[in-house]
């Protein structure tokens, strides 16, 4: 029985990004219908969409994971084929080769995109992104993402393959952007590790084939470290063993901002919601009698 829906589109979730979606759009070029799943921006996010043609669905927000898969409902009766694209991100004509390809050879269940992260107009080539993957290209009826931060797909049952080209990444809002971004991604790390998903999960769907599965095992240990070491141990691999130093400035303050600075802010967070939750913080901002 053949299959009537059409062979590809590219995904895209939104919220406020009149600085970014141009010069993504621009990436895809027309060469795909573009759907677009918006957390109900502000700006003037729609009218660009809407400019260039794409699917416009608004969607109100409650995590990444859940956003993703409602846009996955989306598409999944219509598209063989979907890739997620991030505003902040750019597709290469290399790229766009091997999508191509790899949709055509219908092999696979998914594919996993490295990054290209520039910032500060520089190109970082070691640290954390230099050989960092994401699975991007998928078959929508056969993923499903979890967890609401830092969301993934549990690709233990998938046939996975890795792209050779990369994927552009770069932020055309200011670095307050994103520090402001990271304040708000702390605290729900925060609550993940006291009383969330990850506590829930344990090692659950742990394994050696795939990113994910080895994932859930990093994030494990990563969790049974002690609170306040973990960020310096993570900075130094960064630095060090990955060689962030090598980016120079760039390389380095993005490393202490990533590595450093933002697991540093969750785990004071982590911290401080333990002494209210043992009441701490109430008996210490009682109002005390005067004498």
């Amino acid at each position: 029985m053949s299959d009537a829906r059409a062979p590809f589109a590219v995904v895209m979730l939104t919220y406020n990004e009149e600085l970014n979606l141009p010069k993504a759009l621009a990436s895809i070029g027309g060469r795909a219908p573009v759907v677009i799943v918006d957390s109900e921006s502000g700006d003037a996010t729609a009218e660009i969409a809407r400019a260039h043609g794409a699917e416009f669905v608004v969607h109100p927000f409650s995590d990444y994971a859940s956003q993703r898969n409602f846009a996955l409902a989306q598409v999944e009766r219509r598209f063989r084929w979907i890739f997620f694209l991030d505003a902040d991100e750019e597709l290469t004509p290399a790229l766009w080769d091997e999508i191509t390809r790899i949709c055509a050879e219908d092999q696979v269940d998914g594919g996993y995109v490295r990054l290209d992260v520039r910032i500060l107009g520089h190109r970082l080539t070691h640290g954390e992104f230099g050989g960092s993957m994401v699975l991007r290209l998928m078959r929508p009826e056969k993923a499903r993402f979890g967890r609401g931060i830092n969301e993934r797909v549990d690709d233990r049952a998938l046939k996975i393959a890795v792209l050779k080209a990369r994927l552009v990444h770069r932020d055309a809002r200011p670095l307050t952007h994103l520090f402001t971004k990271h304040v708000g991604y702390a605290r729900k790390e925060a609550l993940a590790y006291l009383d969330g998903v990850d506590r829930q999960r344990g090692l659950a769907g742990f394994g050696l084939r795939t990113k994910a599965a080895r994932m859930v095992g990093v994030r494990w240990v990563y969790n049974h470290l002690p609170l306040f070491l973990r960020p310096f141990a993570l900075g130094l691999r960064v630095v060090v063993v990955q060689g962030a130093w090598r980016d120079g400035l760039p390389g380095l303050m993005h490393a202490g901002m990533h590595a450093l600075w933002y697991p540093m802010l969750i785990d004071l967070l982590i911290y401080e919601e333990k002494l209210r939750r043992r009441g701490v913080l109430a008996r210490e901002f009682a109002p005390r009698p005067t004498e």
